[in-house]
């Protein structure tokens, strides 16, 4: 292949994130299968650290089959059961990602019910609070975070609002319909999670807020509905040096990719406009492979191998609809079979652990 694994670590160091690769991230020649098992973010089925599915992600993360794990709602049902999960994660593998949605209002994992501080949804934040008090606010929220054991936010909305879509305007989730509001707002948000080392996943890419659909039951076209404008906040926290992680949404839209896959599947938009118009360097995510609008049409295998060949970096399974604790293993033999039969390009691979490891050391996880 044209990238020697033992150029690896001068890879990352080019990337996007600055910082040095700590001794625990820094081993040396990984093998391909160890780089391809850090693009897997796998949920399991648990709500502490003595249920089955917990108990048997920490030994795929003691034996680096994984690069990070999914807390869903039905994995935090108590703040003792999350937390407990977090740190027995952490001790099998301190690098490990520990992923959770902490948008705020709808959206917030760690509840006011389990005796975390109640952040309010994102057009709250707008209107009662404005720029400054959203500074406060989420710093709040990310100490909080950060002190249960998590490393990673699956947040900020960097959607534009419209009050007749079901899934972001219905529920407060954006910043309203301006890229330079949206973006300032999602800034503070980075910089408050970031200042206390978690990481934040910007979504949905190329924008959810005008479709009308949700994708977590089917796909959602926004041909008719999406505009350009709707790329703004996300060049602008590109712009900004705010975005070391995006997320695209399980969206087609007929015009962008005419193939007609949803962006999570699309070169055309993740490389091509992400990458390539917009000059974004930093790690692709994918959104969950186990939602309606991927398991209703996908099996998993041409999920994983399509997601990866669009150009995503980070590839999310809640395995949650038909929990299957092999499927690590599984993710690996997939995308191991597609290299031999020059469907994945082994290169990209070794990019995509690049980016990973770089963004696993600005995030000092040792």
């Amino acid at each position: 292949m044209a990238i020697n694994r033992r150029q690896w670590l001068a890879g990352a160091a080019a990337c996007s994130f600055a910082g040095s690769v700590s001794p625990a991230l820094a081993r040396s020649e990984p093998g391909l299968e160890e780089m391809i098992s850090q693009m897997l973010l796998l949920g399991f089925i648990g709500s502490g650290p003595d249920t089955t599915g917990a108990q048997q992600v920490a030994e795929h993360l003691s034996n680096r089959r994984v690069g990070g794990v999914l807390f869903l709602r039905h994995n935090v049902r108590s703040r003792e059961g999350a937390e407990g999960s977090a740190a027995l994660f952490r001790e099998a593998d301190p690098a490990a990602w520990m992923a959770i949605d902490q948008e705020g209002g709808l959206v917030q994992r760690l509840s006011r019910d389990l005796g975390y501080t109640s952040i309010p949804r994102a057009s709250q934040v707008v209107e009662e609070y404005g720029l400054e008090g959203a500074e406060g606010l989420y710093a709040i929220g990310a100490r909080e975070l950060k002190a249960a054991g998590f490393n990673m936010n699956l947040a900020p909305v960097a959607d534009v609002h419209e009050d007749g879509n079901a899934v972001i305007g219905r529920h407060g989730r954006a910043y309203g319909t301006d890229g330079e509001a949206i973006s300032a707002y999602a800034s503070r948000f980075i910089d408050a999670f970031n200042s206390e080392d978690v990481a934040c996943v910007i979504k949905h890419f190329p924008g959810h807020g005008r479709s009308r659909g949700d994708s977590h039951d089917g796909f959602v076209d926004i041909t008719a509905t999406w505009s350009e404008s709707e790329l703004d906040p996300f060049a602008r926290l590109i712009d900004s040096g705010h975005a070391k992680f995006v997320m695209g949404g399980h969206l087609t839209h007929q015009e962008l990719d005419p193939t007609g896959v949803p962006v999570t599947f699309s070169r055309p938009v993740l490389t091509g406009i992400l990458r390539e118009r917009l000059g974004y360097k930093g790690v692709i995510m994918t959104d969950d492979l186990d939602m309606g609008a991927i398991r209703s049409h996908y099996d998993q295998r041409s999920a994983v191998i399509q997601s990866i060949q669009a150009g995503n970096d980070v590839i999310m399974m809640s395995n949650s609809a038909a929990p299957n604790m092999d499927l690590p293993q599984q993710f690996v033999s997939w995308v191991m079979q597609a290299i031999e039969a020059g469907d994945v390009l082994e290169d990209e691979i070794v990019q995509s652990y690049q980016r990973i490891m770089a963004a696993k050391a600005r995030f000092s996880l040792d």
